[in-house]
């Protein structure tokens, strides 16, 4: 084990947030925070309640990945799919479908029947789970939203704001098999052992690779909606639009001015390492890394007290870690920057 040595960093900037006439935007309600530091760099009506359709999927996916249980077959029974409508990936009772593939149906082609069927899979009924889904949202601290529904259908005051999403995806980002399907523009489920291609309604992957997910929805109250999460030099934008007549622009107007909120952070730090029976008493080490950020980062070393010579000009000595709040973004090797011969005796 290496014996931990922690040396921390601190960059720090004024961010120029940007502002900019609100009617900029399409959308009755927008938001854009940073998901590792939770900055709001833009809110216009971010507080006010409104309609979410399927961007409440995103919820119903997160306590699945949160459930240990993707693994699992589900049998689709008339409870599952009583109700349903609009999108779907055609369910029938008596199905069997991975709870993962559930996930795949409801984050890609929004598949309402998948969102029911993930519900009572693991609750019970749909009025279960939505308990489930507010209790969850209250961990996170979305104390203006309210779950009645799993999948977003319009339902009885069914409804959260731009900032109770924008810290939903938040957390969505922290939960790696989610963030796995999210960014997937296609994939294939397997329903009773037959093969089927899904497609992402997020038309924004394709258009940057920068964009890693999240979620899309419409309904005709809420209109259109979406929450975009953009991968940014170890950073991570997200984006929360609800009804936005031209969202995919929004998405891409908030996150091109969000960029200028951040700053590039390109740093190379030496360590001075003991050394033991070598030619000289230490050995010179350095590592590099650069990424942006909008407050700074925090730097752990990880290195033994000591190495035993001979070193060698380029030998691994250790490791460094990069951290924009309590996320990890960039792990990189401490490198020797110079070789130490063996302390020899002389007869």
């Amino acid at each position: 084990m290496f014996k931990r040595f922690i040396a921390i960093f601190c960059v720090i900037f004024l961010v120029p947030f940007f502002a900019y006439a609100k009617e900029d935007i399409s959308a009755e309600s927008a938001i854009v925070i940073d998901a590792y530091t939770g900055r709001v760099l833009y809110e216009k009506n971010a507080e006010k309640p409104r309609p979410i359709a399927s961007t409440t999927k995103l919820m119903t996916c997160l306590i699945a990945c949160e459930s240990g249980k993707l693994g699992d077959f589900v049998c689709i029974t008339e409870e599952m799919l009583y109700g349903t409508e609009g999108s779907m990936i055609y369910l029938k009772t008596g199905d069997r479908i991975t709870l993962l593939d559930l996930v795949k149906g409801a984050m890609l082609a929004s598949g309402n029947d998948a969102a029911n069927a993930i519900a009572v899979y693991l609750s019970g009924s749909l009025d279960a789970f939505a308990e489930n889904m507010n209790l969850r949202a209250a961990e996170i601290g979305m104390f203006n939203t309210k779950f009645v529904t799993p999948s977003g259908l319009d339902k009885n005051g069914h409804s959260s704001t731009a900032y109770d999403m924008a810290l939903l995806a938040a957390e969505a980002v922290g939960n790696s098999e989610l963030m796995r399907i999210a960014c997937l523009t296609a994939d294939e489920i397997s329903i009773n052992g037959k093969t089927q291609t899904i497609y992402n309604h997020n038309k924004l992957l394709s258009a940057d690779k920068g964009f890693i997910g999240i979620k899309t929805g419409y309904t005709k109250k809420a209109g259109r909606c979406l929450i975009t999460a953009y991968k940014y030099g170890g950073s991570v934008i997200i984006t929360v639009t609800l009804t936005a007549p031209d969202d995919w622009n929004d998405h891409k107007t908030l996150v091109s001015r969000a960029k200028k909120c951040y700053k590039c952070i390109n740093n190379t730090q030496t360590v001075l390492i003991n050394a033991v029976g070598g030619s000289k008493n230490a050995v010179n080490a350095s590592y590099s890394y650069t990424c942006f950020a909008i407050d700074g980062v925090r730097v752990k070393e990880y290195y033994y007290p000591f190495t035993y010579a001979p070193v060698i000009k380029g030998q691994v000595l250790g490791k460094a870690e990069v951290y924009i709040g309590t996320e990890c973004i960039i792990t990189t090797d401490i490198i020797a920057t110079e070789g130490i011969s063996l302390w020899q005796t002389t007869k």
